[in-house]
């Protein structure tokens, strides 16, 4: 527990497991800027949990909009299923 005047701060363990390039990296970088990876992953994981819920939900569409490639138009398909269909 760390106490700043009268604002008190659990703290907990927490192991991950990252690759070992991205840990020499951030290492590097904590050093550099004079503060440690822990801190570090407070700061971003602070960060990323207080904008999720502020983020406006995307509708269906939007959410999958483009995801298909190469489509072809309804009246191209329609086209394509009756001359199969009927050998036209």
């Amino acid at each position: 527990m760390r106490i700043f005047g009268k604002i008190c701060f659990m703290t907990t363990k927490l192991n991950l497991t990252i690759e070992e390039s991205t840990a020499l990296k951030a290492k590097a970088y904590a050093a550099k800027n004079n503060t440690s990876i822990s801190k570090l992953v407070n700061e971003y994981l602070s960060k990323i949990t207080a904008t999720s819920g502020k983020r406006k939900q995307k509708s269906f569409a939007e959410k999958y909009s483009g995801i298909l490639t190469n489509t072809i138009s309804i009246d191209k398909a329609k086209e394509e299923y009756l001359n199969k269909k009927y050998g036209y």
